[in-house]
């Protein structure tokens, strides 16, 4: 079904694409944000939070920029409106060209060191519309699911929302989970997030809600249930919605920041630390035009794939995938200048883990061409890339894999390394030139790579890294189930079952 055939809400006029300036403004809504055991007032200037705000607002300016503005925004067909490529609705091969190059863009500016950048939660929603009909026709007297969605999409396009999503059950007792999936009512009630009570205004909702990267700084939060989560013994804990998060009632817990150093020793990646959160909601009230899946799970166990059947569209988009590929490359590429840096790039055992490097990005670029020559239309006009269910599960096994070669290739070095001050004391300077130089590079240049390095893989910062790219996409052994569930073996297999109907042919014997 066309997007335009869904009923319009009354215009919105919308600000367009997102600047910097604005963004940071838009923060500054009282949001209740926790941290270390006292609530923050404005998380633009808190230390925890402002590096990484400021370098969301840094991309936004880009973004509108003479040099960029043709490449990451848009002129909305429906709206008229300049909007973020993020946003843009694909209906060509065009499109999703386009919409790579911002993608790729987004990645760029920040290293591919965000899984939770403004790029990532706008396919969730743009391709949840491919089964508008599918959320319609679960039906409920006070609104139509498959509306709401479609009317939100335009509200989050046509003012470049920043969302984040929460999607798994807080890690309480998993031994409640069965082995089909499904969880027990006890824990449904008193942990999982559910329906309190139906107003004629929305619903009250109340429960908690785990791993919401990036909540402290987004506009909006998005929460559904994972593919893990989707199907559920209590129908109350069925529901899917997106609200504001300044919503009252809306708590959110952050993690340590993984960014806090002392002294002068710089880390240029750790200004991208986008926080972790809890998510606590306290009889929060989720209105009726914002529900997009309520007591039945029906059209989101069909988006996600849970009951292991097809989806042939990619929800993932070019984000991910690009993200992916900016990180193995930057981390091949530290990998090899730290080599040469110290005189083993020649080395046998170490040119044969740079190659393995390189071909863990060779075959990532490999299979986005193929994601994108395998692209085709939907029945509601959207273009979807290819299925990339499997690169996905590939990505979380090879990631760690890659941290693991590059810490070996610096060996010791990537625990030792000189502050800035003590490259400016004269005092401790004259040492550093004679033990702590490289091969034909000075112990300036040798100290900021292997910070560097040290940012990647073996800084708190990088720890929080590999631990969140395994378990991005979710559990990777769901995950492998749901795929080897809908993965298409009947031509092999009937070709096995047809040689099977005859005995197996053998060599003469003599």
């Amino acid at each position: 079904m066309p997007l335009t055939a869904a009923r319009k809400p009354a215009p919105e006029q919308g600000l367009g694409a997102m600047t910097g300036k604005r963004y940071i403004e838009s923060l500054k809504d009282g949001r209740e944000v926790w941290i270390d055991g006292k609530r923050v007032d404005d998380v633009t200037v808190h230390p925890a939070f402002k590096p990484m705000i400021d370098e969301l607002a840094r991309v936004y300016d880009l973004q509108n920029s003479p040099k960029y503005r043709d490449a990451m925004t848009c002129i909305d067909p429906e709206s008229g409106q300049r909007i973020s490529v993020s946003w843009m609705f694909p209906r060509s091969e065009v499109d999703l060209k386009k919409k790579r190059k911002n993608s790729e863009l987004w990645n760029e500016f920040t290293w591919g060191q965000l899984g939770r950048s403004p790029d990532i939660l706008a396919p969730y929603i743009i391709s949840a519309l491919h089964l508008k009909e599918a959320f319609s026709a679960v039906k409920h007297p006070r609104c139509d699911f498959g509306e709401n969605l479609v009317n939100y999409y335009r509200h989050c396009a046509r003012n470049d929302l920043f969302l984040t999503h929460a999607l798994g059950d807080p890690q309480v007792d998993r031994s409640e989970q069965t082995q089909n999936e499904q969880r027990k009512v006890r824990e449904d009630e008193e942990v999982a997030l559910h329906v309190v009570e139906e107003t004629a205004d929305g619903v009250i909702i109340s429960g908690g809600k785990q791993l919401s990267t990036a909540a402290s700084h987004s506009n909006e939060c998005y929460v559904a249930l994972s593919a893990t989560f989707a199907k559920r013994n209590d129908p109350k804990c069925v529901l899917a919605f997106a609200i504001p998060t300044a919503s009252k009632g809306l708590k959110i817990l952050a993690r340590e920041p993984v960014s806090r150093w002392i002294g002068s020793w710089g880390h240029p990646l750790q200004m991208l630390d986008e926080q972790d959160c809890m998510l606590f909601f306290d009889h929060v009230l989720v209105p009726w035009d914002r529900l997009f899946m309520l007591y039945d799970p029906t059209p989101m166990v069909r988006m996600l794939g849970a009951g292991g059947g097809s989806v042939n569209f990619n929800f993932l988009g070019w984000s991910n995938l690009c993200r992916a590929y900016t990180r193995m490359t930057l981390m091949t590429a530290v990998a090899t200048m730290v080599a040469k840096a110290i005189g083993v790039y020649e080395y046998r055992e170490v040119a044969a883990k740079l190659g393995e490097m390189v071909t863990y990005c060779q075959v990532w670029e490999h299979a986005m061409d193929g994601v994108e020559h395998a692209a085709g239309p939907t029945p509601n006009g959207q273009w979807t890339l290819g299925t990339g269910r499997g690169l996905h599960i590939w990505f979380a096994q090879i990631s760690g894999r890659m941290t693991e070669l590059l810490r070996e290739i610096c060996g010791s070095g990537i625990i030792m390394q000189p502050s800035e001050n003590d490259l400016a004391n004269p005092e401790i300077r004259k040492y550093l030139d004679k033990y702590m130089r490289g091969k034909d590079v000075d112990v300036e240049y040798k100290s900021r790579l292997f910070r560097l390095a040290h940012d990647l893989a073996a800084s708190s910062f990088g720890m929080r890294q590999d631990i969140y790219e395994y378990w991005h996409g979710g559990d990777p052994n769901r995950n492998r189930i749901n795929l080897m569930r809908s993965y298409d073996q009947s031509e092999m297999m009937g070709r096995i079952t047809d040689l099977l109907k005859e005995p197996l042919a053998h060599g003469e014997v003599d």
